[in-house]
């Protein structure tokens, strides 16, 4: 499990005989937990150095962003032993569409790393770092 901003180690991309012809890929957020706040992901490829104020735009390697709807921090019920502070509660699964950064980032590398900047949306400058619980990300490519 991971909390905070996170990057992938390179993950190494299967394009198949289509090359960079393939016909979607999808970016897979793997156990998101929703059991605390709200917040944006944003989805920066190969730009480890993404933040808050990293501007959405392709060229900075920006795919995309999802959106994870907490629904507040989970009661321990009595007499059930306490979990751990940064267990995932209520994990989840997010897909995001990302066809075309993921052919732009591929055409300069098979491996790419994903970064997720989470940001609250009430105050769209403050980094939701203890927002973010994620078990890992994936990239899946369609011929």
């Amino acid at each position: 499990m991971f909390q905070g901003k996170f990057t992938s180690k390179p993950i190494h991309l299967n394009l198949g005989a289509k090359g960079l012809n393939f016909h979607r890929a999808d970016i897979l957020v793997h156990g998101v937990d929703q059991s605390g706040d709200s917040f944006e992901g944003r989805v920066f490829l190969n730009n480890p150095e993404a933040n808050v104020e990293t501007p959405a735009d392709p060229k900075l390697g920006y795919a995309g962003s999802f959106s994870v709807y907490g629904y507040g921090f989970w009661p321990e019920k009595p007499g059930e032993p306490l979990l751990e502070p940064n267990t995932i509660r209520a994990p989840i699964e997010k897909d995001l569409i990302a066809t075309e950064a993921v052919r732009a980032a591929a055409a300069h590398s098979p491996e790419i790393t994903v970064t997720i900047v989470p940001v609250f949306p009430r105050d769209p400058v403050t980094d939701a770092h203890d927002a973010l619980k994620i078990e890992g990300v994936s990239i899946e490519i369609h011929s």
